[in-house]
């Protein structure tokens, strides 16, 4: 069965490999009188360069790829650039010299430490293995067919919109009538609006439902098709005059994405586990299966793929 990418699991068994050498073998390790089973632990051969080295030990490129993947994935993006590259190279220099020390103390030849380093090091494996299915099940097939089969869940009308808001009516209507004339409407946001969330960016506001925005502003924006320009609408805040770009009935799959694969792995981890567990007689999991209830994978009404703007909500609800 394949269950992903073989390099990356490579890298994900090279975890427990590289950490756990405490319960069979290993560069530092020496002999052993433990059975041959507990080769599990044994590092792999290894010719990937040397990006580090200090006090007598030495990082690999594929020691440092390893120790990158014991991080959460939401995290390895602040390991990117020179300074985590080093923390992540100092992270196995230290884990390698206070290994050493552990096996100066004897702690290596400890039955209960040696035992606690084979069970860990068979979790590292379970975890590469378990990592291995959520990859397959959140590939880009699986999140299409996700996608087209729960389009009720993101059936979602939305509009993008950009306005000029003012205090005066008479101001209102002298750049209403620029504005049919020609003027950039974008230029004139810029200089006259006092909506400050929006007025830098020549008016513009996020994605939105029509219940984002207060209902004189809804009305008129959902009532316009795209480049239509409205005649002033009066609200609690102002004059509006408002310039609808675009409009949708859905969500796309790139903004929802994210829930949906947090879902499918979820979903093929939890089925994967009781089933092993339906094989060994324990007793699985009850319950719906993650995304039964679809809310919970949707983007939250008038969130904008960049996330929210507050000051230009203020001025429109």
């Amino acid at each position: 069965m394949d269950y992903g990418d073989p390099m990356r699991t490579n890298l994900l068994l090279a975890v427990a490999a590289f950490t756990l050498v405490a319960c069979g073998g290993g560069e530092t390790g020496g002999t052993s009188s433990a059975p041959a089973a507990d080769a599990l632990c044994t590092a792999p051969t290894d010719t990937t360069a040397v990006v580090k080295e200090a006090g007598g030990y030495s990082v690999s490129q594929l020691e440092w790829d390893a120790e990158l993947l014991t991080i959460p994935k939401r995290a390895r993006t602040r390991y990117e650039n020179d300074k985590g590259k080093e923390d992540i190279s100092d992270r196995v220099l230290l884990n390698k010299a206070l290994f050493a020390e552990a096996s100066t103390r004897g702690l290596l030849d400890d039955p209960q430490v040696r035992m606690s380093a084979r069970l860990a090091a068979e979790e590292a494996y379970v975890q590469a293995l378990l990592s291995s299915v959520e990859d397959n099940a959140a590939s880009d097939e699986a999140v299409q067919a996700y996608y087209d089969e729960n389009k009720d869940k993101y059936s979602r009308p939305m509009a993008r919109a950009r306005h000029i808001l003012v205090k005066e009516k008479a101001l209102a209507d002298d750049l209403y009538k620029q504005i049919e004339g020609g003027a950039d409407f974008g230029a004139l946001a810029k200089e006259h609006s006092t909506d400050r969330g929006s007025k830098g960016r020549g008016g513009e506001l996020p994605w939105a439902t029509r219940e984002r925005w207060v209902p004189e502003f809804a009305d008129a924006a959902f009532g316009l098709e795209p480049d239509q320009v409205s005649e002033p609408i009066k609200s609690k805040f102002g004059y509006h005059i408002i310039q609808v770009l675009e409009k949708r009935d859905m969500q796309p799959l790139d903004e929802v994405r994210p829930g949906i694969e947090r879902v499918l792995t979820r979903n093929a981890v939890r089925d994967f586990r009781d089933g092993v567990k339906d094989d060994l007689g324990l007793q699985a999991r009850s319950g719906p299966r993650d995304g039964a209830r679809g809310d919970k994978i949707i983007t939250p009404a008038g969130k904008a793929p960049e996330g929210k703007d507050l000051e230009a909500k203020d001025k429109t609800e």
